[in-house]
C-alpha cells in the first residue's frame, strides 16, 4: 500500500509518498480502508520530533481518519466488516490503509458522513473533554477560545455557546474575525491589533474571563493569568504559536485561579472505557444543534506536505482534510 513514511524527525518536507508494507490485523484489532484523515498540530510537531510523544521510525504519520472496515480480528466483537469507522491514535492515518486496535476505532452513526466524523474524533472530542470533564464550565460563564477558528478552536467555540456560555474568540486577522461573525460569533479579539489582555478586561468589565482555552502557547499564554477572572479556569491544550509559555506562580495565588492541562491521550489512556461515552455524548449534541466542523480545504493523501505546511502558516480558518 502507499502511505506518507517518516524516516528521521525533522522538516515536514522529511515524509514522502511511498509503497510501505501493509500491517497485520491482530485479533483485538480493525483494519479499514481509508477515505479521509484529518490534520492537527499534534501531526506535525511529531514529524518535528517536537511532540512529547515520539514515535519508533520509520512510522507512518497522522493521528485521526476514517474508513470502511475490510477485516476484523478473531477477537473482535463491536466491529464487523463493511461498517465506517473513524480511529485515533498517534500514527498511521496517513495511509491507504490503517490497522488499529478496536479499543482507539468507533462506528460512524448514519447520516454523519465520513469527513465530519473525522473531524469530530479531531475537534470536538478533545474540546468537549477539556471545557466539560476538566473546566466544567457553566451556563452564564464568559468562555475565552485562542485559536478560534481552528480546528479544535472552533469546535469550542460551538460547544460553549451550545452549554449557554458567553463566548469570545481570539484570532490572528481582520479575515478570521469576520469568519467567526459570519458563523454568528459577534465578539472577537484580534490580537495582530488589539492588546489580547486589555481587551478581554474590557469586554468583561474588568472582571476577566472564567474559562480560558488556550491553544497558542507563548505571550498569550502568558497574558492569560492577567485575564482570567477569581476563581477562573485556564485551560492548556497546545502551543500552536511555537513556544510553551511560563507564568509566574503568584498570579493563580492571587486570584485562587487553576491551569488545567487538558490532554486527551494521557486521558485516553487512563479512562479506556469513558472514551466511547464521550464520543456519544458528542454525537448527540451534534445531532441535536446541527454543529459541524467547517472544511478550509481538501487535498489528496499523497500532498499531506503542502497540507500540513498550510496549518503550520495558521492563515486558515476551518478544519484541513486529507482524502483518498
Amino acid at each position: 500500500m502507499k502511505a506518507m513514511f517518516c524516516r528521521e524527525f525533522g522538516p515536514i518536507e522529511n515524509i514522502v509518498w511511498t509503497d510501505v508494507p501493509v500491517p497485520e490485523c491482530g485479533p483485538r484489532q480493525v483494519r479499514f480502508r481509508t477515505t479521509v484523515a484529518t490534520l492537527g498540530f499534534m501531526d506535525a510537531l511529531m514529524i518535528k520530533g517536537e511532540y512529547q510523544v515520539k514515535p519508533a521510525l520509520p512510522y507512518v504519520p497522522g493521528s485521526v481518519s476514517a474508513g470502511v472496515v475490510t477485516e476484523v480480528g478473531a477477537e473482535v466483537k463491536g466491529i464487523r466488516v463493511g461498517q465506517r469507522v473513524t480511529a485515533s491514535d498517534h500514527q498511521g492515518a496517513f495511509a491507504e490503509e490503517r490497522v488499529v486496535g478496536e479499543e482507539t476505532a468507533m462506528v460512524t452513526p448514519e447520516g454523519m458522513d465520513d469527513v465530519q466524523a473525522a473531524a469530530l474524533r479531531l475537534t470536538f472530542t478533545p474540546s468537549y473533554l477539556a471545557l466539560v470533564i476538566r473546566a466544567q464550565l457553566q451556563k452564564g460563564e464568559v468562555l475565552v477560545v485562542t485559536g478560534a477558528t481552528g480546528g479544535i478552536g472552533f469546535a469550542a467555540m460551538q460547544l460553549g455557546r451550545h452549554l449557554g456560555a458567553r463566548v469570545i474568540g481570539v484570532v490572528g486577522s481582520a479575515e478570521k474575525a469576520a469568519f467567526l461573525a459570519q458563523h454568528g460569533f459577534a465578539e472577537s479579539i484580534n490580537y495582530s491589533t488589539e492588546n489580547y489582555k486589555d481587551r478581554v478586561n474590557a469586554l468583561t468589565g474588568g472582571l476577566g474571563a472564567d474559562v480560558i482555552f488556550e491553544v497558542i502557547g507563548g505571550d498569550i499564554f502568558e497574558q492569560s493569568l492577567r485575564c482570567i477572572n477569581v476563581g477562573g479556569r485556564v485551560l492548556v491544550l497546545g502551543f500552536a504559536g511555537g513556544r510553551i509559555g511560563n507564568v509566574p506562580a503568584n498570579l493563580p495565588l492571587l486570584k485562587n485561579a487553576s491551569i488545567i492541562g487538558s490532554f486527551l491521550g494521557g486521558w485516553r489512556k487512563r479512562h479506556i472505557e469513558a472514551g466511547p461515552e464521550i464520543n456519544q455524548a458528542i454525537q448527540k449534541i451534534l445531532a441535536e444543534s446541527g454543529m459541524k466542523t467547517p472544511v478550509a480545504r481538501t487535498f489528496p493523501l499523497s500532498q499531506a506536505v503542502d497540507a500540513l505546511n498550510l496549518m503550520l502558516d495558521r492563515r486558515n480558518a476551518g478544519q484541513i482534510v486529507l482524502t483518498a
